[in-house]
């Protein structure tokens, strides 16, 4: 890099640039992971024609067997995880309607309790926003 006191027309800053070297190639690394069967990878483009013609039917029919038995368990695997995030989520449900339940039944009695005692303004503050909020609830849940 040279620095010229005089900057040229077509570089304000007078810095030459130096030439640039070419990057060294890149090989892929080697590897000997096996074949893995999961639903992004398609078992059938991963083997080369070229291995399956070197196979006899009995080898291919082997073959075969495993991929349909391997994703026969990846599709149990795949169900039964499925399951469990839905009884997870319905057990979830079931306390958070308890609760829900269990807090209505608190405040619209307070607010009956408050009515008949004379304090009707507090009772009428307290079941009017817990009413619109119940019917909002209860009307998402049911759409």
């Amino acid at each position: 890099m040279t620095n010229d006191p005089t900057p040229s027309p077509q570089d304000p800053t007078g810095i030459t640039p130096k030439e640039s070297q070419p990057l060294p190639t890149l090989q892929p690394p080697s590897t000997k992971t096996p074949v893995q069967f999961n639903q992004q990878v398609n078992v059938y483009q991963q083997i080369p024609p070229s291995a399956w013609d070197s196979l006899s039917q009995a080898q291919v029919f082997e073959l075969t067997k495993d991929i349909l038995k391997l994703s026969d368990v990846l599709d149990k695997r795949h169900y039964d995880h499925a399951t469990n995030l839905i009884d997870k989520r319905s057990a979830r449900d079931r306390i958070s309607m308890f609760i829900g339940g269990a807090i209505a039944f608190l405040g619209i009695g307070g607010a009956i309790y408050l009515g008949t005692t004379g304090h009707d303004i507090i009772a009428l503050s307290i079941s009017l926003p817990l009413a619109t909020i119940l019917a909002v609830v209860v009307g998402r849940r049911l759409l």
